[in-house]
């Protein structure tokens, strides 16, 4: 049997309607497919940042666009691999399930994109320690773990968070696990190798995780293989675009570029960057497609060359993670806008508007998380002038958000002590609430918080 007949599956954690007929696994991606391209998280994020926060420049990249740069980008990865490998696979049900990984794949990064996790996470390493005394008190011995698990806000994981625990999308447990870049839960210590570095999901989803792992019994220690492909992918579609939309911004010089590629980049570089015509109509996209032409290759010749040691679990470096020229061009072009392009004061000043947006409204919201669970379930039968203002802070958050908090404060799985699970899945509820926030809408709200609202 193909390796891949065991990994592309028609399966679900929610079984469907007792009298349906069981799904082929294409029809079941197919499904998934229609599923996730209609969903919220993707329509919101053309209002997150790539690299420019709260642009309203069309041309230059929302999350959005490049999502769908990646996505194509994977298509096309996965369209190599297949005319390749010896093995009889359901080509269709392979290509869709790159494919939507990679339109997924950063649906659970918050408002102004990695900048807002390091907000985020300095804000819950701060307050939530405090914030657990007044509301819970004494902990349990499982406590320290889940605090540990609260702390660490990571995209990946909220991704699967957002489309499972709180869309209730239901996908297949092919396509979960095809998201995932990373195997380590955040309530767990690192144990070394390049999948622990992040957390890939929380302790919420633990329950999901452990079927994924049951199905596919590699992503215990290893990846799911087409999660590979989706990496690579979105390496491959931000090297250059992030220096493209740098340049059509004003904030870096065609001159300024070419200056430090032909003095520092190396030789491949600097060939693809003279033969693409500086200066001349189309030159980013001549520029992209002759480095992207090769790195199709590169990486598509990576994954069949590791292919064994992919389907078991056991490799750890990502496919474009070798000492080729393409692949250090592409480094190299990430280096340098790291350098010179995220680190300008235009992108920086703007972020500051997002740290204190973020922070304003997270501190904002802190009191529904100092207050016992009695007093915070029974805030609709406050008078007080303190509930009042308590009381409208709860009704501004989601309705979708509010009901997996009741639905997980009572019955989810793993929890030593009640109380505590209630105020897990309570803190869950604003970090749900802030992270799924567009870039206007977090500073629309902290205006409001801060009474600046027009």
């Amino acid at each position: 049997m193909s390796d891949y007949k065991a990994l592309i599956l028609s399966e679900r954690q929610l079984p469907g309607p007792d009298d349906a007929e069981p799904e082929t696994a294409l029809a079941a991606i197919e499904a998934d497919r229609s599923r996730i391209v209609q969903c919220s998280p993707v329509r919101r994020l053309q209002q997150k940042t790539q690299v420019f926060p709260l642009d309203v420049k069309a041309s230059v990249r929302s999350r959005l666009t490049h999502s769908l740069e990646v996505k194509e980008t994977g298509r096309q990865l996965a369209l190599r691999v297949l005319t390749s490998m010896g093995q009889e696979v359901d080509k269709e049900a392979f290509v869709s399930l790159v494919e939507m990984a990679c339109l997924l794949h950063d649906v659970g990064n918050p408002p102004f994109g990695h900048f807002g996790e390091v907000v985020m996470i300095d804000w819950l390493g701060t307050r939530l320690p405090s914030l657990f005394k007044q509301a819970v008190g004494k902990s349990s011995r499982q406590w320290p773990m889940l605090m540990a698990d609260l702390q660490q806000f990571e995209g990946n994981a909220q991704s699967l968070r957002l489309l499972h625990s709180l869309q209730g999308l239901n996908l297949t447990l092919s396509q979960l696990a095809a998201l995932q870049k990373y195997v380590r839960g955040a309530y767990q210590r690192k144990t070394g190798g390049r999948w622990q570095q992040k957390p890939g999901h929380f302790f919420s989803e633990r329950s999901l995780v452990q079927q994924i792992r049951a199905r596919f019994p590699t992503t215990t220690r290893g990846r799911y293989p087409l999660a590979f492909l989706m990496e690579a992918a979105d390496d491959m579609a931000y090297g250059v675009a992030d220096l493209e939309d740098a340049v059509d911004r004003g904030v870096l010089s065609l001159a300024e570029l070419e200056l430090a590629l032909l003095s520092e980049a190396n030789d491949y570089l600097k060939n693809c960057w003279q033969q693409a015509k500086v200066g001349e109509p189309g030159f980013f996209s001549r520029f992209r497609q002759a480095i992207n032409d090769d790195l199709l290759i590169l990486v598509s010749e990576q994954y069949l060359l590791h292919h064994k040691a992919i389907l078991e679990g056991s490799h750890d470096g990502a496919l474009l993670a070798v000492e080729q020229e393409p692949a250090q061009a592409l480094q190299w072009l990430k280096d340098f806008a790291h350098r010179r392009v995220f680190n300008r004061r235009e992108v920086e000043a703007l972020e500051l508007s997002g740290f204190a947006a973020l922070k304003g409204v997270l501190e904002a919201f802190a009191p529904l998380l100092a207050l016992p669970e009695r007093e915070f379930t029974s805030l609709e039968s406050r008078q007080d002038a303190k509930g009042l203002v308590l009381r409208r802070l709860y009704h501004r958050l989601p309705p979708r958000h509010l009901a997996a908090y009741r639905r997980d404060s009572r019955n989810a799985a793993f929890f030593e002590s009640e109380r505590e699970r209630e105020w897990y899945f309570r803190v869950r509820l604003l970090l749900d609430f802030v992270s799924g926030m567009t870039d206007t809408y977090v500073l629309e709200e902290y205006r409001l918080l801060c009474g600046f609202q027009g």
